[in-house]
Parts: structure tokens; C-alpha cells; sequence
């Protein structure tokens, strides 16, 4: 909801907010109380994200690798202590095909992502999220 601007019978403007939106003006502020009301909305829908299945969060080594500009499946096949010519057996791809999906020359559909991370032993979420990610960037799948 957006803000209402009522007239008052002697003319003056008052603008109506949300409480949410009032906050969110007192915490640029710098009023404390408000930024504290901001930050435990923050973790209540977080926490309860996390508790229904809605989001995850990534492991730190993942996370790290990532950050520094790594390919999502090679992060996942290294961890998982798998070869890449392993990781192409467990998806059932020529190594050659893995290779150009770790070195980003070629989109990897969801099964390569899930079997990958079947075969290292981690969370399938991890990779399905970064497909996911890249569909909406690219319009093509990772």
C-alpha cells in the first residue's frame, strides 16, 4: 500500500503510511527502535522461509568458491572429492560435455545438475537454484 494524502477541513495535507513504510522512513533517520522493528521482520520471514522448504541457505565453501568467480558444478564436483571423468559417468555425459559446462561453453540441464550432485553427495538444491538463476538472467537453462 502506498501512501494516502488526506485534506483536512482547514486545508492542511497529511500523507497516511503503513507502519512498515513509516519504519522504513524512521530507520533512514537513524532511529534505532525502527531499524530494530525492520531488522526482526527480516529474520522472522526468513526463519520462516527456511522453515517451510521456501529457500536454503548455500554451505560456506560453496558460497566462498562462488563469490571468487567459480563454476557452481566444478565447486560441487571438487567438493564431492569426484574426478570430472567420475562426474560424467554419474550424469551420463561424455567428459568432453562436462568440461564445456564447467568451463560455462554450454548450458547443463537440470538431470547433469542433479546427478552431480547426487554423485558428490550434496544438496541438489545448490545447483537447481543456479540453473534457475541463470534461466532468468539468460533465458536459457545452466
Amino acid at each position: 500500500m502506498g501512501p494516502q494524502f488526506v485534506r483536512t477541513p482547514a486545508g492542511e495535507e497529511l500523507v497516511v503510511l503503513s507502519r512498515r513504510a513509516y519504519d522504513v522512513l524512521l530507520a533512514r533517520l537513524g532511529d534505532e527502535e525502527a531499524e530494530d522493528r525492520l531488522l526482526d521482520e527480516m529474520a522472522d520471514t526468513a526463519q520462516a522461509d527456511l522453515a517451510s522448504g521456501r529457500d536454503f541457505l548455500l554451505p560456506v565453501w560453496f558460497s566462498d568458491r562462488l563469490i571468487a568467480r567459480h563454476n557452481p558444478v566444478r565447486i560441487v564436483r571438487e567438493h564431492g572429492g569426484r574426478t570430472l571423468e567420475q562426474a560424467a559417468q554419474d550424469a551420463g555425459i561424455a567428459v568432453e560435455r562436462l568440461r564445456r559446462i564447467e568451463d560455462g561453453d554450454e548450458p547443463a540441464p537440470v538431470a547433469v545438475l542433479d546427478a552431480v550432485s547426487e554423485g558428490a553427495g550434496v544438496d541438489p538444491r545448490i545447483l537447481q537454484r543456479m540453473g534457475r538463476n541463470d534461466e532468468r538472467e539468460t533465458g536459457a537453462p545452466l
